[in-house]
């Protein structure tokens, strides 16, 4: 195995839990989701751009439309994302989007045509006891936990078709052109959110702390948004170079502990804020429901 296809997963993994915290900190400050949508997109598709450098042909114009729908796709897995981060816990959202690889390996059957070994099966069982870990509550309001599930997994299974169509339409126009494409037609729709947020900051009197809000929850946003980047670089450039969606998304899953467990380490940080009873509890049956996420992930490797 190349080194690069096994780092750069790695360290995307850990990338996406660090920029998950700090853009939960920032929609804690009182920043709204679709600004974050915003700026988190516009830095993705700009930290894109420079692959132009890169040698590579020029696009046929029929070819264009791959990475557009790529890029939509991971647009609307953006705002299932941040509405998954802005409704739950760092500690639930980021081990549900880990089931994304078990997503990969059934779309890579049916949409690819690839075979499906057996151990994907005993996968997918470990995937939902790992998900039930995960997601229960024994007390407390489950109504934000449900929505922060549905959500999360609908993130899970837009980005995995996203990584398989990537993987399937990649060699016919070239990374170093499509992913630009894909990434800078992403920042496109984000723009759709401008309008609305334009004139709801017009409205906004100037007397009601929104300086504050921007000043607290600014830093957040932007080192959240290049983390966010960052680690989509690395993520894509994996699938890209490498040609193993599955592969990648299996070491990209590290994600999962490391959400949990920077979420236990830097408690003060996090406003994470579990229900169902005493904290240490809650905590640990979720790193053992993101172990089982991540056996799954063993298992579809061997």
């Amino acid at each position: 195995m190349s080194p690069g296809a096994l780092l750069l997963p790695l360290g995307a993994g850990f990338g996406y839990a660090c920029g998950a915290i700090a853009i939960k900190r920032s929609l804690s400050s009182g920043i709204s989701g679709s600004w974050v949508n915003v700026i988190c997109n516009a830095v993705m598709a700009f930290s894109f751009q420079w692959l132009w450098l890169l040698p590579g042909g020029v696009i046929s114009p029929r070819l264009l439309l791959a990475p557009a729908v790529c890029g939509f796709l991971f647009f609307l897995g953006q705002i299932c994302t941040f509405r998954a981060i802005a409704t739950g816990d760092v500690s639930v959202f980021t081990p549900l989007l880990g089931t994304k690889v078990v997503l990969v390996t059934l779309f890579s059957v049916f949409l690819l045509g690839q075979p499906l070994p057996g151990s994907w099966w005993g996968a997918s069982v470990l995937a939902t006891l790992g998900i039930a870990m995960i997601s229960y509550t024994p007390g407390g309001s489950h109504r934000h936990l449900a929505k922060a599930v549905a959500w999360s997994l609908s993130a899970a299974a837009l980005f995995a078709l996203t990584d398989v169509l990537v993987q399937s339409w990649v060699p016919r126009v070239g990374y170093s052109r499509f992913a630009p494409v894909m990434f800078g037609v992403t920042g496109l729709f984000s723009l759709l959110h401008l309008p609305a947020l334009l004139h709801g900051a017009r409205k906004q009197p100037r007397s009601n702390g929104a300086g504050d809000v921007a000043g607290t929850a600014l830093p957040w946003l932007l080192g959240g948004a290049v983390l966010l980047a960052v680690q989509a670089l690395g993520m894509y450039s994996a699938i890209g170079l490498y040609g193993s969606a599955a592969l990648t998304n299996i070491l990209y899953g590290s994600r999962c502990l490391w959400g949990v467990l920077l979420v236990w380490l830097l408690a003060p940080l996090v406003p994470d804020r579990p229900v169902g009873g005493d904290r240490s509890a809650v905590m640990l049956r979720r790193l053992l429901g993101a172990l089982l996420l991540l056996s799954a992930m063993a298992l579809v490797l061997r």
